[in-house]
């Protein structure tokens, strides 16, 4: 670990110190609770003791699933009247490097931001705040790091699980994973003497419920293909489980998957990428902040898988992902 990094493991244990002097410690994950999100948020939490506590406004159905089955403590918020501990010593906001994306007003706390990927607009941070943001493969990866180098006799079994479906999960079951994601998963799996392909079957077979198995076989019913140059996009609407259904068409083919979602007023885009298509130069992240600029709005995330969520017609944000994209395909096409 390079000096930069060593620095910044014992800022954040200082100011996760500080935070617990002062009061309660809230971990708040982003309003789209993803597994690396809820999972870095509650092993962080568990790790840090009785004085944390997970939270936000949603779980994913992943999440939900891994929540369950390690007995993980995740407090759900009210979006529009959340409630905070009267004696809150601080925020930790995991997952998360723009102030909409916890989809929830904080209170006029310290806050401590840890995020591996931008998302455009910056939180503003007060001289009591902390921002650590790597370019790692997921959020519980940085996680882990801190507690390997100040927390390791309070790693459980539990943490190691939820940073590892985290890791998992972010990097497409490893498709984009480099030496250090797989390092970190190796050192959760031998720590805790986890059935490595087991548990990933495990977190494949996610149960879900009728009306859930009945939109996503609807979103998959409506999929519009394009052929974009050197790649193969496939795209559609969902009403649920976006994740899932990006996967799916990745799965069948796709070089690229695309799935629309109209979500509490807003559209949200969900991105997948091949392997194959982010070595070719495909940058999902980059083309969501793109999408930022180009309609507002939140954005960003990694080569091969991002999202982006915004107040316009979903044919609008759909149309404006697939000219960005070919953008992108006349720019590999020149070489620049």
């Amino acid at each position: 670990m390079d000096k930069s990094r060593v620095n910044d493991m014992e800022r954040l244990n200082q100011w996760i110190g500080g935070a617990i002097k002062r009061g309660a410690v809230a971990v708040l994950t982003h309003r789209n609770g993803d597994m690396d999100t809820v999972g870095s948020a509650c092993a962080l939490a568990n790790i840090i003791g009785p004085s944390a506590r997970a939270c936000g406004t949603h779980l994913s159905t992943m999440a939900k699933t891994m929540v369950s089955e390690t007995g993980a403590d995740f407090l759900i918020l009210d979006s529009k009247s959340p409630t905070w501990p009267r004696n809150l010593g601080g925020i930790i906001i995991v997952d998360a490097a723009g102030p909409n994306q916890p989809g929830i007003d904080l209170p006029a706390v310290p806050k401590c931001i840890i995020d591996h990927h931008s998302a455009g607009e910056s939180f503003e941070l007060e001289a009591s705040d902390l921002e650590i943001n790597w370019d790692t493969c997921s959020t519980a990866e940085i996680i882990q790091l801190w507690a390997e180098t100040h927390a390791s006799s309070r790693i459980d079994n539990q943490s190691r699980m939820l940073l590892l479906a985290g890791i998992i999960t972010d990097t497409g079951r490893f498709r984009h994973a480099n030496a250090a994601a797989l390092t970190a998963a190796g050192r959760l799996a031998d720590a805790g003497e986890i059935d490595f392909s087991g548990f990933v079957e495990n977190m494949e077979s996610v149960k879900l419920n009728h009306s859930q198995r009945v939109a996503i076989t609807k979103a998959l019913s409506r999929v519009q293909t394009l052929d974009i140059g050197r790649w193969f996009l496939s795209h559609t609407k969902a009403g649920t489980n976006e994740g899932i259904v990006a996967r799916t068409l990745i799965t069948a083919g796709a070089d690229i998957a695309l799935v629309c979602r109209k979500l509490q007023g807003e559209t949200r885009l969900t991105a997948r990428a091949s392997r194959g298509a982010t070595q070719e130069g495909v940058h999902l992240g980059d083309l969501m902040q793109k999408m930022v600029l180009r309609s507002g709005g939140e954005g960003g995330g990694h080569a091969g898988a991002a999202g982006w969520t915004g107040d316009i017609h979903h044919a609008d944000a759909t149309s404006g992902f697939i000219a960005l994209l070919m953008s992108t395909q006349g720019d590999v096409e020149n070489g620049s």
